[in-house]
């Protein structure tokens, strides 16, 4: 008998797998609670999940989430587009891979899905200087263009 030592940090990292348990999350809370619980859920998550970009966005830079989109869309392994300067981060996705992911395993993603992008988004740029826009969404596949721009004074 041969024996095999591996670690969990030797696995190629799955992200994908996560927007379905996400999905089915979202739809029990908005089953269970309605529509208004679940974007309370989706802002507390935001608050707590990006804590850390929240207060790099307080500094003034994007920098921070450029880094964060950048290791994200590696990690699914999609191809995104993303401009930056020091006043506005924008990226054009032409689907998305969760809503891709989703529908791919015989699920429909939950009718407020577009809100993991407008709700925790919006909530991470609160006290920043900066807003977060989002320009387009195609429900069917996620394409989108989302830009977080500086606040006009």
């Amino acid at each position: 008998m041969e024996v095999f030592e591996r670690r969990a940090s030797q696995n190629k990292y799955l992200h994908r797998d996560f927007h379905i348990s996400m999905n089915m999350l979202m739809e029990y809370i908005r089953e269970r609670f309605g529509p208004e619980s679940l974007t309370e859920y989706l802002r507390e998550f935001s608050r707590e999940f990006h804590k850390v970009r929240k207060e790099e966005l307080t500094k003034g830079s994007l920098i921070v989430l450029y880094d964060y989109f950048k290791k994200i869309y590696k990690d699914e392994e999609w191809e995104i587009e993303i401009t930056v300067d020091e006043s506005e981060l924008r990226l054009y996705q032409t689907a998305c891979p969760g809503i891709l992911h989703i529908r791919k395993n015989g699920f429909s993603p939950v009718e407020q899905y577009i809100e993991t992008y407008t709700t925790v988004y919006d909530e991470l740029c609160k006290g920043t200087p900066f807003e977060y826009i989002m320009m387009d969404f195609a429900k069917e596949t996620g394409a989108c263009t989302q830009v977080f721009r500086r606040k006009a004074r």
